[in-house]
């Protein structure tokens, strides 16, 4: 009776530990041979001089990554001017990808979600100094006097994602399907803050999680609602949705990659973090959404202006990623010629996808870049910067 007492209490704790751990013992198994891919040509056979430039960069951008599949497209002056993709959205059927492919877009998310702010700016409901209390009912004391400008700037000092008595044990990889922003923000609703708001920086998605609820608030509408209605609909955007349990269309696969093989990731549900982490997104409707900011197509340039600077902390310092309103703003010097141009961009990680948008003001450009496969937004950059260099030496001429 003893052993089998014993033995049960094994079996136990083998379960138990095999769901708190699960996306470890998830990734150890099941991976197969990417050399039984075949090698396939982008998607669109183009044929003017440009564009062939950029299908030749786009070709060896995919060589260099390892991705399943690369998808790109860039927009100048209001208009899609060149877009193509390569590889496979779904490498066990060897499933091409297309231009209509949606891939997760990670933090790129809190970019998009800047226009939405910028539209509520526009309108006189939100102020960059607005606080929690005016807009979210349901907020704890600490959160309530949390400013606008704190939360879409990091400088809030909400935690990042942490373990959690949940299963799996680390809420990044979080599988349960969230009815609302209100559901969501209850995950860290009651937590410390890392330091007084305005005081210091630390990168925080949930810090759009409670921006959401700002914007349900100051909009009445639910945040999914608000964005499809006030802007993806006025700019005539269709392939982009806050990402559910429930299998959307023309969605790509998402890989983990290693020295020669591939596996499909964890399965994770991103509905708690729609506002800075849970888009999926084709690049075109990504530089359709960089057209409109550059071209004021949903507020004026005051707005812009307000949601592209660097936002300072209470010493009066620039915060150390000069990070703005869901944007970075950089100075590059692209063509390494002593001549810095400015960038507006936003990187993304979402499980098994790698993201990045890039906007070139001084060109009226923008850039997106979307990989299926895990890895780190910066191995973007010079790949994008490759694209881009192609249309601005062409705009200089």
């Amino acid at each position: 009776m003893k052993k089998i007492l014993i033995s049960v209490f094994v079996l136990i704790i083998l379960i138990f530990s095999y769901f708190l751990f699960e996306p470890i013992f998830v990734y150890t198994t099941g991976w197969k041979p990417l050399s039984k891919i075949k090698a396939i040509p982008p998607v669109v056979h183009h044929t003017d001089t440009q564009s062939k430039k950029a299908d030749s960069v786009l070709k060896a951008i995919h060589q260099r990554l390892q991705s399943p599949a690369v998808s790109i497209a860039v927009g100048q002056h209001g208009k899609i001017q060149w877009a193509n993709a390569i590889g496979y959205q779904n490498l066990d059927d060897q499933i091409p990808v297309a231009l209509d492919t949606k891939f997760r877009i990670g933090s790129t998310s809190k970019a998009v979600t800047s226009l939405g702010i910028g539209v509520l700016l526009q309108n006189q409901k939100l102020q960059l100094d607005s606080e929690v209390k005016d807009f979210v009912s349901y907020a704890s004391g600490q959160l309530s006097n949390i400013n606008l400008r704190q939360l879409a700037s990091h400088t809030s000092g909400i935690r990042n994602y942490g373990s959690c008595l949940c299963f799996p044990i680390w809420e990044y990889y979080n599988n349960d399907e969230y009815t609302g922003v209100e559901e969501s923000v209850g995950i860290f609703n009651n937590d410390d803050l890392l330091f007084e708001p305005g005081s210091d920086f630390s990168y925080s998605s949930y810090n759009y999680t409670l921006l959401s609820g700002m914007l349900e608030g100051a909009s009445h509408q639910k945040f999914p609602d608000f964005m499809k209605q006030n802007v993806f609909k006025p700019i005539n955007i269709s392939n982009i949705e806050a990402e559910t349990a429930t299998p959307i269309k023309n969605t790509a696969r998402f890989y983990d990659i290693a020295k020669g093989t591939y596996k499909e990731v964890y399965k994770v549900n991103n509905s708690n973090k729609w506002a800075g982490g849970g888009f999926l997104a084709t690049p075109t409707a990504l530089v359709k959404i960089g057209n409109a900011f550059l071209n004021h197509q949903l507020f004026g340039q005051d707005i812009q202006h307000q949601l592209t600077q660097p936002v300072l902390l209470d010493n009066g310092k620039v915060n150390p990623q000069e990070y703005a309103i869901g944007w970075r703003n950089h100075r590059k010097d692209l063509f390494r010629n002593g001549q810095k141009i400015t960038v507006w961009h936003h990187g993304g990680i979402a499980n098994g996808s790698i993201s990045l948008l890039a906007l070139f003001p001084e060109y009226n450009l923008s850039v997106s870049m979307l990989a299926n496969k895990n890895g780190n937004s910066g191995e973007l950059f010079e790949n994008v910067y490759a694209i881009a260099k192609l249309f601005i030496q062409q705009t200089s001429k």
